[in-house]
Formats: C-alpha cells, structure tokens, sequence
C-alpha cells in the first residue's frame, strides 16, 4: 500500500514538473514569435521593403534562370507569387496589427496599420520598383 502511495506521489511531482517546463517552453516559443513580428513589421516602416525571408525562395529560383524567351516567361511567373505571398503576409501583419493587444494606444495602431496599408498598395502598384530580383 505504501508503494502505491510513493508512486502515486512521484507520478504527480513528475507530471507537475512536466507540465511547468512545458508551459515554460511554450510561453518562450509564443513570445519569439510576437518579438519576430514587430522586428518584421519595423523593418518593413523602415525599408518600404519585403524582408528578405520572405522573398529568398524565388530570389533563389531567378538566380538560377538565364536570359532565353522561355526563362523570361519563368522570371515573370516567378515575381508575381513573389509580389503575391509577401502581400498575404502584409496583410496578415495588418490582421495581427488590427486585434493586438501590444500596441500602446489606438492612435499608435492608427498609424501602424496606415503606414503598412500604403506599403501594401505601394507593393501591388510598383512590385518591380520594390524588388529587383
């Protein structure tokens, strides 16, 4: 009966630990990913610019191409899901920007959501004066 008792105790101390780094682990996971957002969304204020990360795929399948009729096709094939995924994450740091609890003020969020707003039909207007692959 003791044994059992022991054991009883020592699952529940195991799982209590478990459960506590786990909420640990998450919570860090959660706030890398928020920090990531904001650096994102600044660099973008900043530059006017796609991050990097989001456009390298098919930097890197462009680089790749030459310069015959069928490649050019390629190139420009290439450059619209380009201008079109970094739109659909524009927009989904729009999204995040319009239900966040991590702005300071309203005002502030006015003016996050205008900025990359005007970013974004600057985007879908002038893509090959954006980036220049």
């Amino acid at each position: 009966m003791w044994i059992s008792i022991i054991v009883f105790f020592a699952f529940v101390a195991i799982f209590t630990i478990g459960f506590r780094y786990t909420m640990v682990f998450a919570t860090r996971m959660v706030a890398r990913n928020i920090e990531r957002l904001h650096r994102t969304t600044e660099a973008i204020l900043d530059t006017k610019l796609p991050p990097n990360e989001w456009i390298e795929k098919w930097n890197r399948k462009i680089e790749r191409l030459g310069n015959a009729p069928s490649d050019l096709t390629k190139k420009e094939k290439l450059k619209l899901q380009a201008k079109n995924y970094s739109l659909k994450r524009l927009n989904s740091l729009i999204e995040y920007y319009k239900n966040s609890n991590l702005v300071e003020d309203e005002d502030t969020r006015f003016i996050i959501l205008e900025e990359l707003r005007e970013i974004g039909r600057f985007w879908n207007k002038d893509w090959d004066r954006v980036i220049r692959i």
